[in-house]
């Protein structure tokens, strides 16, 4: 089985974890699609697209393991495919990325993984710790096949992330992350394996971005959310 990974050209941990994760744990990469930092306006239209920044530490892993590397577009389905078609890629593997189009979904012959930072559907969207808090939920990570709808799709696994009392946000975070590297282990086996039991995801609508004034609110709940869901006996 080779893997494609979707990633950001700039500094971003998850697609330079998830990238060496897949790597260290024997699994193949045919190739990495690192897309350009893009700068938004307030309303959601693209303003530019930052050239000056560029994920040196994905790049050099790549460089030192002889996997091929692609500063593109998400949505560019000829160069994508072109790729995808000439290494035989069969698995995408989401390390960053923003709205994957159904047509580029379709060139993988095993679909494209992504791990959510939070439940689903609970969590869809953006901003998924603080609207774990704000609803007062557990923290997981959940494991789906995308669709061309946000943190939809079709289920694989979920597992809980461990909370205690005495955690920062950025503690909890780091945690998070762990998590997704437990999983991409454990899943890419059971892909490999066809051990799933694939279902659909029932998401009506996903959770819009939160203003900073809303993070601010939600943050004094911030204690009494750890003490109500932390794993802690």
């Amino acid at each position: 089985m080779i893997i494609g990974i979707f990633g950001y050209d700039f500094i971003h941990p998850k697609t330079t974890e998830i990238l060496k994760n897949t790597v260290l744990n024997g699994f193949k990469v045919g190739a990495v699609f690192l897309a350009p930092k893009i700068n938004y306006s307030n309303d959601g239209k693209i303003l530019s697209i930052d050239n000056s920044q560029v994920n040196n530490e994905a790049r050099d892993f790549c460089t030192k393991n002889s996997i091929q590397v692609l500063r593109v577009k998400h949505d560019n389905e000829d160069l994508i495919s072109s790729i995808v078609l000439n290494k035989d890629i069969e698995l995408g593997l989401i390390g960053g990325a923003r709205l994957i189009p159904g047509s580029i979904i379709g060139l993988f012959r095993k679909g494209i993984i992504n791990y959510h930072p939070g439940k689903i559907p609970e969590t869809s969207g953006l901003d998924s710790l603080y609207w774990s808090i704000k609803k007062n939920i557990p923290v997981f990570v959940t494991a789906h096949f995308i669709d061309e709808k946000v943190d939809a799709g079709f289920f694989i696994f979920e597992s809980r992330v461990k909370i205690l009392i005495k955690d920062s946000v950025q503690a909890i975070r780091k945690r998070i992350m762990k998590k997704q590297l437990e999983l991409n282990h454990m899943v890419l086996k059971g892909i490999e394996e066809k051990t799933f039991d694939l279902k659909k995801i029932v998401r009506p609508q996903k959770n819009k971005r939160l203003t900073s004034q809303e993070i601010k609110q939600i943050m004094k709940r911030f204690e009494r959310w750890k003490n109500f869901i932390s794993t802690e006996a």
